[in-house]
């Protein structure tokens, strides 16, 4: 079993700013600069979206966590030799010094001071004269000389690299990318921010961002061994040691006695062996916090946890520890498990499980967990079907703001968590469901793109067409010879593309017409492609021979028009309206539940 010396929470500015231990990438090491332009752009999304969130003051969005790094330390922690998080490392790096140059190329004094001490602060330095540059981060043999002389050697008097060096392996290519691509980022952020006063002060706070507000852990080994094990752990097992891992080691330091240690390491061991997948075990950490506390995102998890933690357990010593909250996360992952797999064994409940994951409507799971606290889980079915109603007709059918669901939602898992009863929170549901009239405008001209949805809503409007017609039920939800076809077809041939009427966009006509609902319908079968993509007249005994009610009963012979020869839009929205008025029976209005 690996060692692990010491697991800290550290800053990019702990980690690679001067008079701190330098972290230097072994020349053993096999890594090079990996990240293409896609990893960079994601990096600078996270990041600006962090800032505008910093800039707001609130101390739930103080620090962005950025993943874990593994280190190996001698005794002293002299020196740090750096096995995993590179790509992170290097590419704030070469970000830091397009927001250099950025300072720079502004001209005035002020802005070259700063230009100066962020170089001397966060990329390279002398310490005199006489004595070699001190590089804060030094990247293996096969990018070492170039990553230098591109963004480490900085001559002070001219504001700019020297660059003397050819990039020769793929991975130089890269680094010029990132940093042709962050001072393209940055140039257009300046231009969008009136006077040189201001564009100062939005480098220092994004500067400061990246300096003060990311967030590692860095895993501390004492051996290269014991740290490739840590490395392989993370990597093989999907299962970084991130905000899951920052939180147990919080509550281990906050443990008072081995009894206690062992407490934490139990409901550790327990997350471990019930989730496959690392963002499950994330997901799950903020949905019970969520459960009991109401909503936090998921980059200022953390932080919440710990601040929250530390004021009750200094408050409440004796009746709230470590060991408490430990036993909360292992109770509360036990019915996670079942609300998320489906196995919670009542049937109708499991039932209006596999939609909610069939949907992908994780921000319910949060209520749904609250619920099964205190009550059985037969009590939830109907908070389920309430939910599920409530999310298809705000957020499927209606592509409202998720946020305010998010809050109704949450909101009421919180109170339920607190004491409430469960008819308080369909009653609270129920009066935030978009009205019948609103939903049934919605669904008839809703586009649904995406094929998981567009699955679902006409399965739902299948089963409930062969209920009303005591028709045996055909199985449609996750069978594998059962796919959504589109009637207009997806990528038709150029002679069958709707035609553009003046003033639209190429492909107008297409792009608003193809996802529509009533342009979509189910046939068994896996999809073929090329068949799908025919004129209607050479596919229509596909829809007349078809087992589904969907297919055969709906009218989708109107969306041709024999006459013409040709498509007919207004045929998709007859068939559409047709479909809407089912939809309202199917996820009924707030009088239904209560």
């Amino acid at each position: 079993m690996a060692i692990i010396k010491h697991a800290a929470r550290q800053t990019l500015g702990q980690l690679i700013g001067a008079n701190n231990p330098v972290v230097t990438v072994p020349d053993d090491s096999q890594r090079q600069f990996a990240w293409t332009k896609k990893e960079v752009d994601t990096f600078w999304t996270d990041v600006e979206k962090f800032s505008k969130l910093r800039a707001t003051g609130g101390e739930a969005s103080s620090e962005y966590f950025i993943g874990p790094i593994v280190t190996i330390t001698d005794e002293q922690v002299k020196t740090r030799a750096l096995l995993d998080g590179q790509q992170r490392l290097t590419t704030s790096t070469i970000l830091l010094s397009a927001l250099r140059d950025a300072l720079w190329g502004i001209g005035t004094a002020e802005s070259r001071v700063q230009a100066t001490n962020l170089q001397r602060d966060y990329i390279a330095r002398k310490a005199s004269r006489r004595q070699p540059m001190e590089y804060f981060l030094t990247l293996s043999r096969f990018d070492k000389a170039f990553f230098r002389d591109y963004i480490q050697n900085w001559d002070e008097a001219q504001g700019r690299p020297e660059r003397v060096e050819n990039p020769i392996n793929p991975s130089h290519q890269l680094i010029i990318q990132a940093r042709s691509n962050f001072d393209l980022k940055v140039a257009q952020k300046l231009t969008e921010i009136d006077g040189i006063e201001n564009q100062l002060d939005w480098i220092e706070d994004f500067s400061n961002c990246l300096i003060d507000g990311l967030v590692f852990v860095e895993i501390q080994t004492p051996t290269s061994s014991d740290a490739n094990e840590v490395f392989e752990t993370i990597n093989s097992r999907g299962k970084d040691l991130s905000t899951v891992d920052l939180v147990r080691n919080f509550l281990m330091a906050k443990s008072r006695d081995a009894d206690e240690k062992e407490r934490v390491n139990q409901a550790w061991d327990f997350l471990l062996q019930g989730f496959d997948k690392r963002e499950e075990i994330e997901r799950f950490l903020r949905h019970s916090w969520v459960a009991r506390h109401g909503d936090v995102k998921a980059h200022s998890l953390y932080s919440t946890i710990r601040t929250n933690l530390e004021k009750r357990f200094e408050k409440k010593a004796q009746s709230y520890s470590a060991r408490s909250f430990a036993a909360e996360l292992q109770s509360d992952s036990e019915r996670y498990m079942d609300l998320i797999a489906g196995t919670t064994g009542h049937a109708g409940l499991d039932s209006y499980l596999a939609e909610v994951k069939a949907l992908g409507a994780d921000a319910l799971y949060p209520l749904l967990l609250a619920a099964s606290q205190d009550n059985q889980y037969g009590d939830l079915q109907q908070l389920a079907q309430v939910a599920l109603t409530y999310y298809v007709r705000w957020t499927v059918v209606g592509r409202r703001e998720s946020t305010i669901l998010e809050e109704v939602i949450f909101e009421a898992a919180k109170e339920l968590s607190s004491g409430s009863r469960v008819e308080s929170a369909l009653a609270r549901i129920s009066d935030a469901l978009p009205n019948d009239e609103a939903f049934q405008a919605d669904l008839s001209n809703v586009s649904i793109a995406k094929s998981s949805q567009a699955r679902y809503l006409l399965t739902k409007i299948e089963r409930f067409m062969r209920q009303e017609k005591s028709v045996d039920e055909v199985e449609v939800a996750g069978s594998k010879i059962v796919h959504v076809d589109h009637i207009y077809p997806q990528h038709p041939p150029s002679e069958w593309i709707l035609k553009d009427q003046p003033g639209d966009r190429p492909g107008e006509q297409h792009n608003r017409w193809v996802a529509r609902l009533g342009n979509q319908t189910l046939l068994h079968g896996k999809k073929n492609q090329e068949a799908s993509n025919r004129p209607y007249p050479e596919k229509s005994h596909l829809y007349e021979e078809s087992l589904f009610q969907i297919t055969k009963s709906t009218g989708i012979e109107r969306v041709w028009d024999p006459s013409a020869n040709f498509w007919r839009t207004d045929g998709i929205r007859e068939r559409q309206a047709f479909l809407a008025t089912l939809a309202v029976k199917i996820w009924p209005n707030g009088d239904s539940f209560s």
